[in-house]
């Protein structure tokens, strides 16, 4: 007897189908747990597809606060166990970068700034809530674990899982090296007029090379639980709540910011699109497996709702709007004078190097995170320094200096593929997965012996009855989530297809 198909339900646990099969006494003993407490000859087994591939992570709890194991293996060596402060810091420095800095220089009106500002707050920690049950689901704590499952699971698709993992490899590690460029190249943008009045060149070529050899050795950490770079990360996130000081002073004796270091952007930085802008990230799932493998062995003592990692990112978020919600203001209601009469005030000319200096400590993170490179065995092991990371700062570099009409369709090309990679290609991903996939199966063995599936036991109509409630709460949550994700889809793939338009018509 098959009972139901349900439809899966967007939550951590995998969507079911109930069914049942006769199985001998031995294998029932062996294959499926018994209800011997209730009297019962059957239970509820869970079946995978005969194609399914055992993935080492094993993540069986509905809730992340009671899920912890110590087997649980995190196999990126640059995201290892990390506790709940780090991950929180990791969660919360990529709202605090370029995207937020550029607010004040988008005099976007207020009434569509302020509420621009908490949807796409929202929609972040939405997609975000999507791929962290898209890991539970398919029991990967990888982006490109998760991808690879939903579109090239099981045998006979070694090369179809090949090409995805290459162009995977290679989306995250384009988007990490064109935001590392970017960042050096605005922080040389606006430390320049401090230097001198002239666009020199030379000047321009020798501070790039100087910023980026500065910022080098901290490329060379081992991962995201480097002493270095925990440093580095922290002192970002102080460089830029010192930075949100002197513009708010600024802003309140009404002094002129200079905005130099921003001309030079493409055609999409403008008003609301940078808003959405400054709630991106490069992927943070990782995160959740840094997080799931700090976890001490399993205790009776209950975890703290902070080891949640929904509850971090919750958390990020709500931080993130508080300290970006002041630039807002300020640029819809930038009425300051166009000259200064009085000598300016050292927070004008601290501005800019704060500026600089929160960009540049973000840098070393990404170049860690960046995917390596397919480099051979024989040069990697011959050298004593890390030859893909030296290899990419190099890169990062060289695309910092191209010419300005250059610079403009790589910031462009970064804009499209940050709002990518952070609103669509979760919900794209969760619609493949839920929609277009064959759900899990649970089944109800049938033991010689026992009465026919018309006369179940009241122990095992008890749990019938369980599952169908439990299967009509799940379908309630269902109907809520799957109207965000087709309205995450479709409004992210107009807006994107928009942008291209757009970009294509000027560049």
């Amino acid at each position: 007897m098959v009972w139901g198909n349900p439809p899966p339900p967007l939550t951590s646990s995998p969507p079911r189908r109930l069914s049942t099969s006769s199985v001998s006494s031995s294998d029932s003993s062996c294959s499926s747990p018994r209800l011997s407490a209730l009297d019962s000859s059957s239970a509820l087994i869970l079946v995978h597809d005969e194609d399914d591939e055992i993935s080492p992570f094993h993540f069986d709890s509905d809730d992340d606060e009671d899920d912890h194991t110590s087997q649980f293996d995190v196999r990126t060596p640059s995201t290892p166990p990390l506790g709940p402060t780090l991950v929180l810091l990791y969660l919360l420095v990529p709202y605090l970068k370029l995207g937020a800095m550029f607010l004040p220089h988008t005099e976007t009106p207020l009434k569509y700034g302020l509420p621009s500002l908490f949807a796409f707050a929202g929609l972040a920690a939405f997609a975000r809530q999507i791929l962290y049950m898209l890991s539970r689901y398919t029991r990967t704590a990888e982006l490109e674990d998760v991808i690879l499952d939903i579109c090239a699971k099981g045998r006979g698709r070694e090369r179809r899982r090949s090409i995805l993992r290459s162009i995977t490899r290679a989306g995250t590690g384009g988007l990490r090296v064109l935001l590392a460029t970017v960042y050096l190249r605005e922080s040389v943008q606006v430390l320049l007029p401090l230097l001198s009045n002239s666009k020199s060149t030379a000047l321009r070529l020798g501070l790039t090379a100087i910023l980026a050899f500065a910022i080098l050795p901290l490329s060379f950490a081992q991962s995201l639980g480097s002493k270095r770079l925990i440093f580095t990360t922290s002192l970002s996130v102080v460089t830029y709540i010192a930075w949100l000081a002197c513009i708010v002073y600024a802003y309140v004796h009404r002094y002129p910011l200079a905005n130099s270091g921003w001309l030079r952007t493409g055609t999409l930085w403008q008003g609301i699109i940078a808003v959405a802008f400054a709630f991106t990230s490069s992927s943070t799932l990782s995160l959740y497996s840094s997080l799931r493998g700090s976890y001490h062995p399993v205790t009776t003592t209950k975890t703290s709702k902070f080891r949640s990692f929904k509850a971090l990112s919750v958390i990020s978020i709500t931080l993130a709007i508080l300290l970006t919600l002041p630039l807002v203001v300020f640029s819809a209601n930038p009425h300051v004078p166009a000259t200064l009469t009085t000598p300016r005030p050292p927070a004008l000319f601290i501005i800019p190097i704060l500026n600089a200096a929160t960009l540049l400590l973000g840098i070393p993170a990404l170049i860690v995170t960046t995917p390596t490179l397919p480099i051979p065995d024989r040069i990697r092991h011959s050298s004593t320094i890390p030859v893909s990371r030296t290899l990419l700062s190099i890169l990062v570099t060289a695309l910092a200096l191209v010419p300005a009409k250059v610079s403009t369709v790589f910031s462009d090309i970064l804009l499209l593929c940050a709002l990518t990679s952070t609103y669509f290609l979760p919900a794209l991903l969760h619609v493949v997965a839920h929609f277009f996939r064959r759900p899990l199966a649970i089944v109800v063995p049938q033991v010689p012996g026992t009465p026919a599936p018309g006369s179940q036991s009241p122990a095992d109509e008890l749990l019938l009855r369980k599952e169908r409630a439990l299967q009509k709460k799940q379908f309630r949550k269902r109907i809520v989530w799957d109207l965000g994700v087709w309205l995450l889809l479709v409004g992210g793939g107009a807006g994107f297809v928009t942008a291209i338009g757009r970009v294509a018509g000027q560049w």
